[in-house]
This record gives C-alpha cells, sequence and structure tokens, in this order.
C-alpha cells in the first residue's frame, strides 16, 4: 500500500514534469517565431538587398526565396468571399454540400428526409467551404497577375520566405 508521503513524493515528480513541458514549450515556440522571422524577414530582406532569389552555399545547400500566400476566411468575412468568387467568375473554388439537423425525438423525420435524398440519389449536408490548398494557390496565381484580389476577405498575408534544400 502506498504512503501518503510517497504520494506526496509523486505529486511533486508530477508537478517537476509539468513544469519541465512548459518550458520546453515556451523554448518552442520562441525557436519557431526565430525560425520564422529569419524565413519571412530577415533573409528575404537581404537576398532582395543583394538582388539575388536563389543562393548556393559552400556547403551545398541551396536558398532561394518566393512569394507564398497564406490565407483562412475569416467568418465574418464568409459570405462577402464567396460573393466575390462568385461575381467575379471563380465560383467553381467553393465546395458545396448540404446537411440537415434533427432534434431529440425526430428520428423519423430524419429518416423519411434521407430515404427521399436517397432516393433522388443525393446526400445530405449543405456545407460551403474553399480548400485552404486551393485558396492559397488561387490567391498566389492572382497577385501575381497583378489582378486587384481583396485580400482581407480572404484572411490572406502574402509574404516572400526563404527556403533552403540540403545538398
Amino acid at each position: 500500500m502506498i504512503s501518503l508521503d510517497e504520494m506526496a513524493s509523486l505529486a511533486r515528480v508530477m508537478a517537476e514534469a509539468e513544469d519541465a513541458v512548459r518550458q520546453q514549450e515556451a523554448s518552442l515556440k520562441e525557436a519557431k517565431e526565430k525560425a520564422r522571422r529569419l524565413r519571412e524577414e530577415t533573409i528575404p530582406a537581404a537576398m532582395q538587398e543583394l538582388g539575388i532569389d536563389k543562393l548556393e552555399l559552400n556547403t551545398g545547400e541551396k536558398i532561394s526565396v518566393s512569394q507564398e500566400v497564406y490565407a483562412s476566411i475569416p467568418n465574418e468575412h464568409k459570405d462577402q468571399a464567396f460573393r466575390w468568387l462568385n461575381d467575379n467568375g471563380f465560383g467553381g473554388l467553393i465546395k458545396v454540400g448540404v446537411s440537415s439537423s434533427y432534434g431529440k425525438g425526430e428520428q423519423s423525420k430524419a429518416m423519411e428526409l434521407f430515404q427521399e435524398l436517397q432516393e433522388r440519389g443525393l446526400n445530405a449536408k449543405f456545407d460551403e467551404g474553399v480548400h485552404p490548398q486551393t485558396l492559397k494557390a488561387f490567391l498566389k496565381e492572382q497577385i501575381s497577375t497583378g489582378a486587384n484580389v481583396p485580400l482581407d476577405l480572404f484572411g490572406a498575408r502574402p509574404v516572400w520566405t526563404a527556403k533552403i534544400k540540403k545538398s
């Protein structure tokens, strides 16, 4: 049987382990931010200043910069973003689905609709969205052609990023 002293010792060990995890997570967060600044700010700015977009290091590693787009349509702009895509001939990017929800005790109503939709050859669920990689590729293409795209509607942020390929 375990004693109260042993239990207190286990609790102390657990607290120390949780502290170690918090410290490691903070270190990881700091390292990720440092890498992001180098990748998205420092190195692209330095290479732009040098007038180059590729460089091979004496170690054989190759570094290059290219423009990337980070985007995620904010919920508050979703309707406007989809309207803009439709109005500008890009509605095909929007994936659509249909669904229906029922409350407790409405299983028979749900089954009726489900069977009706099955008879029509349909699956029920309505949802609209643009796949993140599709959105990213679309916006990157639009930006590269100089098209006037409302980036704020798409939560988009174009950035120049550096990439290193190992030799």
